[in-house]
């Protein structure tokens, strides 16, 4: 394929090593994926069925463009625009046709049954859009996929993927073979079932939903509403929910987003007239309470409005200083002013207008990246912009944003190789049938419920404290300690903890705790979503914040430890420190620095630096 494509453009073209997979239709185009072309491919000879070669829409038009030598500023604008013109559709399809010789010829030589692949008409689809129950683009059933990453003189394109049928190659049983079987299994079932009226175990009911997406071995959880007035609903559908395999549902979503992120940094950035990237975190799943913790200091809340299939809002936050900064950009402030104006947080009415902007192209992206391959429809409309402090909401009323399940997307901003802040973006759970998450998540995390004196009981069947759900049992000697608070306890003796370990690096906190349980100090280990004030009292000497990267939603932590009142010490523990995170950790709380991960001398250090020791 490499040597013929690339003779017939005059360029060369690389194919990457190829994966290979069967999925079912369902499965390869439940994948988020753009606007792409198909070409339908049909199997004639020994071997008989039909297949397809997609590209996205994008390549195609590049190797299309690039075989009629249009000139690369002509090229570049119609791949933007995605002018896939009758014209680039022939050019493309002569290189369709290509490939599927290649692929003839290579099957001829080296397969036993004799048969080609002819390429036939094409079209440009959406693939998230495709009807599984039709017959169109392709039969429902299962297919051996190829993939193979493009690359055309060096510029990286999307992935080449070939569809065939799977069954006509031996590689799964023949379509038909268990019909039998599964119809037979059907009629028994009809003859055992009532009606939904007289069923109580009708999938309507969202606990049987949510039992029937358990992992196995897990215990059945309904999903859980948070309590509110009902006057505000952060999303509402459109049409009643139905079953969803919830890993699979968060991958697509998480694709998708991530997809955003780098389409936020490209179109802002050719607004800008410079480059922007998005460094993206894990997406998380958080209530009201721990989405307002970890936001940061003084933030521009912009709300945007959900359209479509579902109805509703979403949030974006990002810093006071991160909207002057881009504000005045796009407004093209000097440098000096752009400066001085972002340090004053001056945000002025160009600078905001500016912002809000800014705030538009985000929700543009959004919406049109879930418009092209999401199966729902759903668009983002800018509303309103405002300045809050988010630790400062009420996270028990529905105060600036509701009592709701969010799904957080978020992102470190680099302009011109210059770090700025977080860019947040808060969508309610619901919108992407994500939260269940937050019940599935609460065994594991959210321990500070599991071990409050209204929570459920820690206690195994032989009375013996449990360990709350999420602890570490890094020390077997945390007994009473562990059956009392969130985290995982780390003592000499079981009398109590006096350093506290605030963290989002479990491994390296760990290790701190150890080194600290051997040296006589009672240690316990906590995670940036429990209640800080929870575990604050006379007793703590010293408090540990152990940051896996030095980064926003670390000093956002470090804000709010010190926004609980904190008295003691506080020892901000991370790699590669620069000189500017070093003052930023300082003014956000830290009184000293600690380099990760940390040898047993230096914390050694720190604690001879920070504390007096407590006697045993």
């Amino acid at each position: 394929m490499e040597e013929e494509v690339s003779a017939l453009l005059g360029k060369t073209i690389t194919f990457a090593e190829p994966e290979t997979k069967v999925l079912s239709k369902e499965d390869f185009f439940a994948e988020p994926a753009g606007k792409s072309v198909l070409a339908h491919v049909q199997l004639e000879g020994d071997i008989e069925g039909q297949g397809c070669l997609i590209v996205p829409v994008r390549d195609a038009i590049r190797i299309g463009g690039t075989l009629i030598m249009l000139p690369d500023s002509e090229l570049e604008s119609v791949i933007s625009e995605e002018e896939y013109t009758e014209e680039l559709e022939d050019s493309y399809g002569e290189i369709a046709n290509i490939i599927c010789g290649s692929l003839s010829t290579t099957f001829e030589e080296q397969y036993p049954k004799t048969f080609r692949l002819v390429r036939t008409e094409q079209e440009v689809i959406l693939p998230v859009k495709v009807d599984i129950e039709s017959d169109h683009p392709v039969a429902d059933g299962l297919y051996y996929v190829m993939e193979s990453a493009m690359a055309l003189e060096g510029t990286e394109m999307g992935k080449l993927q070939l569809l065939l049928p799977a069954a006509s190659f031996g590689l799964v049983e023949e379509p038909g073979k268990d019909d039998a079987e599964k119809h037979e299994k059907q009629a028994v079932g009809e003859t055992d079932t009532t009606s939904t009226a007289d069923n109580p175990q009708s999938t309507d009911n969202p606990e049987v939903i949510e039992r029937e997406n358990a992992e196995p071995g897990e215990p059945a959880a309904a999903i859980e509403r948070p309590a509110g007035d009902g006057s505000r609903s952060p999303v509402s559908a459109s049409a009643p929910k139905k079953s969803v395999d919830l890993k699979k549902q968060k991958e697509r979503i998480d694709q998708l987003l991530a997809n955003c992120l780098d389409k936020v940094g490209e179109e802002v950035g050719v607004l800008l007239g410079g480059t922007l990237k998005v460094v993206p975190e894990d997406n998380i799943v958080l209530n009201k309470e721990e989405l307002l913790e970890q936001a940061g200091g003084k933030q521009v809340l912009a709300r945007l409005d959900v359209r479509g299939d579902a109805e509703g809002e979403s949030y974006l936050f990002v810093s006071l200083k991160d909207a002057i900064f881009l504000g005045g950009t796009l407004i093209m402030l000097p440098d000096a002013e752009l400066e001085e104006v972002v340090r004053n947080e001056e945000f002025g009415e160009d600078a905001e207008d500016a912002y809000g902007e800014i705030a538009n192209i985000i929700a543009g992206v959004y919406t049109a990246v879930f418009e092209e391959q999401y199966r729902k429809s759903l668009g983002f409309v800018k509303t309103a912009l405002e300045t809050v402090i988010p630790i400062k909401i009420d996270p028990d009323s529905d105060e600036v944003i509701p009592r709701a399940i969010y799904y957080l997307n978020a992102g470190t901003l680099h302009y011109n190789d210059q770090e700025l802040g977080r860019l947040q973006m808060a969508f309610p759970a619901a919108l992407f049938d994500l939260e269940a998450l937050a019940v599935k998540d609460t065994p594991q995390e959210d321990t500070a419920a599991a071990t409050s004196p209204v929570g459920r009981d820690s206690s195994n069947e032989q009375g013996t404290p449990a360990p709350a759900a999420g602890q570490s049992a890094i020390s077997p000697a945390a007994g009473e300690a562990a059956a009392t608070g969130s985290g995982s306890a780390v003592t000499a003796e079981g009398s109590g903890a006096d350093i506290l370990i605030f963290t989002d690096d479990d491994a390296e906190a760990a290790s701190i705790g150890t080194f600290l349980a051997d040296q006589g100090y009672g240690a316990r280990i906590l995670h940036y979503r429990d209640g800080v004030a929870d575990y604050l009292s006379s007793r703590i000497s010293l408090v540990f914040l152990v940051m896996k990267e030095v980064n926003e939603q670390g000093f956002g932590m470090a804000i709010k430890l010190a926004g609980s009142g904190l008295q003691v010490p506080l020892i901000a523990a991370g790699p590669a420190w620069t000189r500017t995170t070093v003052l930023k950790a300082v003014k956000y709380g830290a009184t000293d620095i600690l380099i990760t991960p940390a040898s047993a001398e230096d914390i050694t250090e720190k604690l001879k630096n920070n504390l007096v020791r407590k006697a045993a």
